[in-house]
């Protein structure tokens, strides 16, 4: 078997720990950035019988950035800056791992003071955009501490929020949302950035148009998903794009946001809120979840999306893809290794 000689170029839109769980899959076949000394990409064993096992990825992932809670809502109250921690999050994904700061990017003070609840990697991002007043060079930098071999951009530079409207009220913000959904168990509908005219980052923009794959998800599909395709110029340059495109479904609804959504009402409702979006490809986990993980997740109210019993889906002409992608802890995660090989398997089987 021969390597793929071109490298990958794939864009991964998202946020929350879904974005980083599949950014975790996708880093150990980063070259781009590494020492001499360092091992070279794992061989990947595709379940096909294509005529390569090694795929090597030039990698950026854009991140959303209307979360307002916890430690980032604070920061972004405070300081007046894009909030940090789903972009930390990414960067902890794609840090070497022989880096003694990723484990401090990740810790989080306990206590009720000042501090609690804060990540330092949050704190971090932070202090180097206070520096630089340029927040996309703190991520930069941030990066170069962490030995990213990918690049992390947000969707846009400009400070937005969600709203929306749920049974008939307005909510303002993130948190609001989801509260209100969950309180009046009412759909999210009419979702929309404010202010409106916030513009993407031009160069999110330029590696979509240059891009190969580009993944959507996994992650909440109204505050993850989304939130990056409703900034002015994402959705177009998606669009224009002659990548292929993924959706990641989620593992779990969620009580706040798509409770009662089968896995086919993910992809309608992705598409309803953006009509613009073309998507070549929706992937689904076919894994059992166990008897005492399903009864955990009752316990909130949150049930696992049984794979489509359909191939394609005819709204957008969408094929659905289902693969086992569930991994068990302390709670439903998508394995990242078989996430990667997943996407893997896909884009070139096609």
């Amino acid at each position: 078997m021969q390597p793929v000689t071109t490298p990958l170029k794939l864009v991964a839109l998202g946020g929350g720990t879904g974005l980083s769980t599949l950014l975790t899959g996708l880093n150990p076949y980063l070259n781009a950035g590494q020492r001499a000394m360092d091992p070279p990409c794992p061989v990947i064993r595709l379940q096909t019988d294509l005529p390569f096992n090694h795929v090597e990825l030039s990698l950026t992932a854009i991140v959303t950035v209307t979360d307002d809670g916890k430690s980032s809502g604070r920061l972004r109250s405070e300081f007046a800056v894009l909030p940090p921690g789903d972009i930390r999050n990414c960067l902890v994904a794609l840090a070497r791992e022989d880096r003694f700061l990723k484990g401090l990017f990740k810790h989080r003070f306990a206590g009720n003071g000042t501090l609690g609840g804060h990540s330092l990697g949050n704190l971090i991002i932070v202090a180097l955009s206070q520096m630089s007043d340029n927040f996309l060079e703190a991520i930069e930098k941030a990066s170069a501490l962490l030995g990213c071999a990918a690049r992390v951009l947000p969707s846009t530079l400009d400070s937005v929020d969600l709203e929306a409207r749920i049974g008939g009220q307005m909510a303002y913000g993130q948190r609001a949302i989801k509260a209100l959904s969950a309180a009046r168990g009412k759909p999210i509908r009419n979702l929309a950035v404010t202010p409106a005219d916030a513009h993407a980052l031009p160069e999110a923009v330029n590696a979509i148009l240059e891009a190969d794959l580009i993944t959507l998800g996994p992650g909440s599909l109204f505050t993850s998903v989304m939130p990056n395709l409703l900034i002015d110029g994402i959705a177009e340059a998606i669009s224009e794009s002659k990548a292929r495109k993924m959706y990641i479904c989620n593992l779990m609804t969620e009580v706040d946001e798509t409770d009662g959504f089968s896995a086919e009402a993910h992809v309608t409702e992705l598409l309803r809120t953006c009509p613009t979006l073309k998507l070549d490809y929706a992937l689904f986990n076919s894994s059992p979840i166990s008897s005492e993980m399903r009864a955990l997740y009752a316990e909130e109210e949150a049930v696992m999306l049984e794979p489509p019993t359909v191939s394609h889906f005819a709204f957008g002409d969408v094929q659905f893809v289902c693969k086992p992608l569930a991994t068990e802890a302390r709670s439903v995660r998508h394995d990242p290794v078989n996430l990667a090989r997943a996407i893997f398997e896909i884009y070139y089987n096609a």
